[in-house]
């Protein structure tokens, strides 16, 4: 029964976020050494709030492999499944325990090397407090597959719906908060995170502005797929738009506000997080340029049909290129001018039509 569990659970589950895993070490640990991961992990065994910080994510990607179990559990294929229930109940929640330890081994594997160093620094509070996180997240996550299990059609609580009338610009970003929640929170968790390292980073040793816009560059990739998922939202229930009486100018500054909104929690943590040494403007116009090319994403992906595989291709060429240019010195208004004029160009070429 265990290894029937494995395969459509564990191995399905891998199989299905390699690509995620994959950008996620190529990034992780192609722009840190191992040196700046021990001194960031260092940071975080002094610091409560970093901690928590690191807490957060993992508790996210929980809430990741909970929504996953739970697909698969309701998925047609998988009926024979509500048999497991009648497996007594010791046994079963051994097996769930084994199944949800699977599903976070790259948590427990990251947290393994943080209680290594903690028992170097003797921080034994750090230490307790990420064994029991672990073991709390590996009991809810076995206790909410359970549940699911022996509640396969549970009950939801209605709540009164409150009627608002939305502008355009917020139609995708509502539908993001409402109906991709673990989208939309590990998207800006790992964008915002990264921006706040970045900035934290900055003071700790003799690093020039060139850090921050690898950092640009690392949480505007970590939107890559928004405007695949905004394509994909426009085609399931805006239908009618494509063939509205709208110029291009018009459509492109509907997407320019969109964008603003979602880009805008960066320029608040940027701001909150801007080193000592570095000027205000500067990380304003940084935001700027990171605005920019977000629309130069959606550009390149809106009404295409691309293959993950060659997407996420494109994403690796675009960052090791990206890196190259950073380390040659461009600065931050070419970067600014250079990608809102591409997305102005692109979009523009997209929906405009040469008259016969």
């Amino acid at each position: 029964m265990l290894t029937t569990l494995n395969r459509i659970f564990v191995a399905q589950f891998y199989a299905k976020n390699a690509g995620t895993f994959l950008v996620i070490l190529l990034l992780a640990f192609g722009f840190l050494s191992s040196v700046e991961h021990k001194a960031l992990i260092t940071a975080a065994l002094g610091s409560p709030f970093f901690l928590a910080l690191i807490f957060v994510l993992w508790g996210l990607y929980l809430l990741k492999t909970i929504a996953f179990t739970r697909e698969q559990l309701t998925a047609p294929e998988h009926l024979f499944l509500q048999t497991f229930w009648l497996v007594p109940t010791p046994r079963r929640g051994v097996m769930w325990l084994i199944i949800q330890t699977s599903l976070l081994l790259p948590i427990i594997g990251y947290a393994g090397w943080m209680l290594q160093i903690a028992v170097s620094y003797q921080r034994w509070d750090s230490f307790s407090a990420i064994v029991l996180f672990i073991l709390g997240l590996i009991l809810a996550g076995s206790l909410a597959a359970d549940y699911r299990l022996r509640h396969p059609t549970p009950s939801a609580i209605r709540l009164p719906r409150l009627a608002l009338k939305l502008r355009y610009e917020f139609f995708f970003p509502v539908y993001w908060l409402k109906h991709e929640p673990l989208s939309l929170l590990l998207t800006k968790a790992f964008s915002g995170l990264l921006l706040a390292g970045v900035c934290r980073l900055y003071p700790t040793d003799d690093y020039d502005e060139r850090l921050l816009l690898i950092g640009l560059l690392l949480a505007v990739l970590a939107h890559s797929q928004v405007g695949g998922q905004v394509s994909a939202f426009e085609r399931r229930y805006l239908l009618i738009l494509n063939n509205l009486p709208l110029s291009w100018l018009q459509r492109f500054g509907r997407y320019v506000l969109t964008y603003g909104l979602i880009w805008l929690p960066e320029l608040l943590i940027l701001v909150r997080n801007c080193p000592a040494e570095v000027r205000l403007d500067y990380v304003v116009w940084l935001w700027l340029a990171g605005w920019g090319w977000l629309l130069l994403l959606h550009s390149l992906a809106y009404g295409h049909a691309i293959l993950p595989e060659r997407w996420l291709s494109g994403i690796f060429a675009g960052f090791i290129g990206g890196l190259l240019i950073i380390m040659f010195g461009l600065p931050v208004g070419a970067w600014l001018v250079l990608g809102w004029a591409c997305a102005a160009g692109i979009w523009y070429r997209s929906f405009t039509r040469p008259v016969m």
